[in-house]
């Protein structure tokens, strides 16, 4: 080997042993990275410093007077590392640390009050107790480590009132106070996470408080973040999480978690109790739905009324659903008060219930009452808040449009309610009431009335053939429902709102003498009546002037 190379292999020694570093060094170095906040590049270099150290005590040619130096140290280095664990919330390698300080130095007061604040984190009350006293040995008189103590005491009876309170309401002792004792354990809990943020227990009582009271996402979200902390197989939270999911109205999942719990856990009573509970709503449901389907409409609403029977007090959002589909029900046998009814319970259960302010909505103005517009225009208001698309938004402010010039026409002469039908009458309907209210405000049946009644009687007769005219009339009618004035419906040039660019009016009633409509009816239901009224009247049933015709 020549020189120049021996000099260069020996230059590479040296380079290598320039790069050893020390324990204390590596210490040195954990404890920059930690002041600039990268604990884990601190942790790798405490971790150095602890198997350096190590190595120096388990050499045996280390003299008993550095060992009893190097052992604070070590100690003193699991310290560190423990506090950098408990940066990145690895709470239980932190407490693995602090033992293992202990056990290298019984005397490292530190370490018991690091252990016991981790203690207190993952919710080990008694063993943060136990700590507490122990490093309060050697100076028992510590009233920052007394403080913390008692707040372990504080801690421990604010977790038994939550159980306590949770308990009565399990066991049925809460009666008509379930909210309140639920609301007392959420309060009293909350208090002790602050204190305990990783006790997954407290958490679970979180879970079942948020539970009572239907505050069910709420609940659900936690319920997932303790799944992930360790909890999957805990039954409890299962059950927890199938009632919350039935309360947000999602019954499959809800029935699958059940089912998990019983797979696990055949002799769970709450669990059996709930599943044979929803399995009988979802058979029932089942048979609403079908109903619906086939337009047996009665029967749909039936059964959504069992099922509304069925469903549990607290599973708002699911009872909603029912509530909406016997609305929905409803509306195809026309039954718009009981619509409005329904769709104002699912309403008051979810306050953002799109479908059901649109249902209702539409109800309402079928209704046609001046009262009844109002309302629909504020429903369909509210669901603007609520659309999720343009296109959407687009739709409802069509229909605020349109509820508006129903507003406008309930404040006149409504046809609708002259003639007694709602808005979505048929023309057998129409014919059917028209028929009935002609034939009862006839003037000839009021010959010897008095001049009142008589009067009475004309002006209402007046009005039913003046309203059956336009309700008859497939053109006039539709004009009628998109806002044209009354005068202005015979002008085809005629807007909503009165607005026109020329044209004649209706001129009352277009013409036509309120008996020869009456008459013209009557002809065409029974084949004619051979001969007019008093008034004269148009024979055999010929055409009406206009081109007018029945529907």
């Amino acid at each position: 080997m020549s020189a120049e190379q021996y000099e260069q292999d020996d230059y590479d020694v040296e380079e290598e042993e320039e790069v050893i570093m020390t324990h204390a060094e590596h210490k040195a170095q954990g404890n920059e990275l930690y002041k600039s906040k990268d604990y884990r590049g601190a942790i790798a270099h405490y971790t150095l410093a602890i198997e350096a150290a190590k190595s120096e005590l388990e050499d045996t040619d280390t003299d008993e007077s550095l060992a009893a130096e190097t052992r604070p140290l070590l100690a003193s280095y699991y310290g560190n590392r423990a506090a950098a664990f408990t940066m990145i919330l690895k709470y239980r390698d932190a407490t693995e640390d602090c033992d293992a300080a202990l056990a290298v130095d019984p005397s490292f007061t530190k370490a018991h009050f690091r252990k016991a604040k981790l203690q207190m984190t993952l919710g080990d009350l008694g063993g943060a107790k136990k700590s507490f006293s122990l490093g309060m040995v050697r100076d028992p008189n510590d009233s920052a480590m007394l403080k913390q103590k008692e707040e372990v005491d504080t801690t421990q009876k604010r977790y038994d009132i939550a159980v306590d309170m949770l308990e009565k309401v399990r066991s049925g002792k809460s009666g008509s106070f379930v909210r309140r004792d639920s609301m007392q354990a959420l309060r009293q809990i909350e208090i002790v996470l602050a204190a305990c943020p990783e006790w997954n227990e407290a958490g679970l009582i979180k879970v079942e408080a948020l539970t009572n009271l239907e505050r069910s996402e709420e609940a659900y979200a936690l319920s997932t973040k303790l799944l992930r902390k360790g909890m999957s197989q805990n039954s409890t939270l299962l059950l927890l999480r199938a009632r919350c999911l039935f309360n947000m109205g999602n019954l499959d999942d809800s029935l699958k978690h059940l089912r998990q719990i019983l797979a696990g856990d055949p002799d769970n009573k709450p669990a059996f109790k709930l599943l044979k509970e929803l399995r009988s709503l979802s058979k029932k449901k089942e048979e609403a739905d079908t109903a619906y389907k086939s337009r047996n409409f009665e029967g749909a609403r039936d059964c959504y009324s069992e099922a509304l029977e069925l469903c549990p007090a607290d599973a708002t959002a699911y009872k909603a659903k029912l509530y909406f589909n016997r609305g929905s029900a409803n509306a195809a046998l026309r039954d718009h008060e009981e619509v409005v009814k329904d769709c104002s319970s699912a309403i008051e259960l979810d306050d953002e219930y799109l479908k059901a302010y649109m249902r209702r909505a539409a109800s309402y103005l079928v209704l046609g009452g001046e009262t009844e517009c109002g309302s629909a225009i504020r429903d369909y208001d509210k669901a603007s808040e609520l659309a999720k698309t343009e296109e959407q938004e687009r739709e409802i402010n069509k229909k605020i449009r349109s509820a508006q010039i129903q507003l406008k026409r309930a404040k006149r002469k409504d046809f609708y309610k002259i003639i007694g039908v709602s808005l979505d009458a048929t023309d057998a309907e129409i014919k059917k009431a028209y028929r009935k209210l002609a034939l009862k405000w006839h003037p000839d049946r009021h010959s010897n009335s008095t001049e009142e009644e008589k009067k009475k009687a004309e002006a209402v007769f007046r009005d039913v053939n003046l309203a059956y005219e336009v309700l008859s009339d497939p053109v006039k009618k539709q004009r009628y429902d998109d806002g044209v004035e009354e005068q202005d419906l015979d002008n085809p040039h005629a807007q909503p709102g009165g607005m026109h660019s020329h044209g004649g009016g209706m001129g009352g009633m277009g013409g036509i003498d309120p008996e020869v409509l009456f008459q013209m009816f009557m002809q065409q239901q029974h084949g004619g009546m051979g001969g007019g009224s008093r008034r004269g009247g148009m024979p055999g049933g010929g055409g009406m002037p206009g081109g007018f015709h029945f529907g």
